[in-house]
């Protein structure tokens, strides 16, 4: 990296406040086409304000997805908005050019009003004392904030075990820093970061393709942390789920000797041995209906007709009280049941749904979690969230179907 490029960050940074968003420096100023944007709507009560660009970005001709690009506008760049946002997009002025275009409002971030000479300075910074620069990766989650003194903006969290570039000299108890996969600058904390070598190269890898496509409502089973990539390393870990989260399964990795992943609907990955998906039942009927599968990790799904809408993992009946199985149909429910199963009572049962005359039901189980096991009086007992969705999807009369 220049000298002149990091410097127009850090002369930004200067010559706002902390209070600015963060300001940051690549290549020169692209030039842009000597095309005319689509003037964005009049707003007479809409307050024109100033932004700056933070990661790399574009200049557009128009809010629309057909949009003609102007060319690069420069990371750091003040622009003026003019009007409100369209389509993901802001109606700029670029003092740089003197022109208009459209930017996408995620690449930029509000910053104070700049004075003239801010501005020229911002337009030109000067040109700082070499640096070289050492790459960093967190030891713990942190957060990315605007600049480098206390009273700067959060600017998002930064994960743990996160590679960074540190780009110049610390100020204060920050630094400057690069991801270098979004190519967007960060000021952390020195005491969040650490000395290491450069990433490996899948670091920079994009997703596998799917090898098969899923498209089902499942449940984590037991706990789980997810991954950027289907693979189990630090750097590409993600978040930690929970036993019966409820997640939407999309596609599956397959490679085999263990190694097969399911891809989340939020491009998480995580093992295909701690997630419950319905399986093809070999039966289905018209309309709505009620699945029960009793095979260990229990699951309960919603269908209409062949199509699963729905999944959650309940506690079925012990060995002494099994769940009947069988084809069944609803036909009595109470919305805030009262029972007695072990001699002592029972309130607020709630979302009790009966398919057999000798008691046994769909409801919420509070005074359980140990969702995917077996444990009741012959019941399917559900958390609030599940059996209230059940409740609402059911009535007397939908079928009810139970087998191993």
């Amino acid at each position: 990296m220049s000298g002149k490029l990091v410097a127009r960050l850090a002369g930004v940074l200067a010559a706002l406040s902390a209070s600015a968003v963060l300001l940051l420096p690549i290549e020169e100023q692209g030039s842009v086409a000597p095309l005319i944007a689509r003037a964005a709507p009049s707003s007479q009560s809409f307050g024109e304000f100033w932004v700056a660009t933070h990661s790399p970005s574009q200049a557009w001709s128009a809010p629309s997805a057909d949009a003609t690009a102007f060319g690069p506008i420069s990371v750091g760049s003040p622009l003026k908005v003019l009007a409100p946002g369209e389509n993901g997009r802001l109606f700029v002025m670029n003092p740089a050019t003197n022109s208009v275009a459209w930017v996408d409002a995620a690449a930029v971030g509000p910053i104070p009003t700049p004075t003239d000479a801010q501005l020229a300075e911002m337009l030109d910074p000067p040109t700082p004392a070499a640096y070289e620069a050492w790459w960093a990766m967190t030891h713990r989650d942190t957060t990315a904030w605007s600049g480098p003194m206390g009273d700067a903006l959060p600017w998002g969290e930064i994960l743990q075990w996160r590679f960074l570039r540190v780009v110049q000299p610390a100020e204060g108890e920050r630094v400057l820093a690069v991801d270098p996969r979004s190519e967007s600058y960060v000021w952390v904390d020195l005491d969040a970061i650490g000395a290491v070598g450069p990433p490996p190269g899948d670091y920079f890898g994009a997703p596998p393709a799917d090898d098969a496509t899923i498209g089902l409502p499942g449940r984590i089973v037991g706990t789980v942390d997810s991954f950027e990539r289907p693979a189990r390393v630090e750097y590409f870990s993600l978040n930690r789920h929970t036993n019966n989260e409820s997640v939407s399964v999309e596609g599956l990795i397959d490679r085999g000797d263990n190694e097969r992943w399911y891809r989340l609907s939020s491009n998480e990955y995580v093992p295909t041995s701690n997630v419950r998906l319905p399986q093809p039942p070999d039966r289905t009927w018209a309309g709505r209906w009620i699945d029960a599968s009793l095979t260990e990790p229990v699951m309960v799904t919603a269908y209409e007709g062949t199509r699963p809408l729905y999944s959650a993992l309940a506690v079925k009946g012990a060995t002494a009280f099994q769940t009947p199985t069988g084809i069944y149909q609803i036909n009595r429910r109470v919305q805030n049941e009262r029972n007695s199963p072990n001699g002592y009572l029972l309130k607020d049962v709630l979302y009790t749904q009966y398919f057999t005359n000798d008691g046994a039901a769909l409801h919420y189980n509070y005074w359980r979690s140990d969702w995917g096991s077996s444990g009741s009086k012959g019941c399917l007992g559900m958390n609030l969230v599940d059996s209230k969705f059940f409740w609402d999807f059911a009535t007397v009369g939908t079928v009810v179907y139970i087998h191993q």
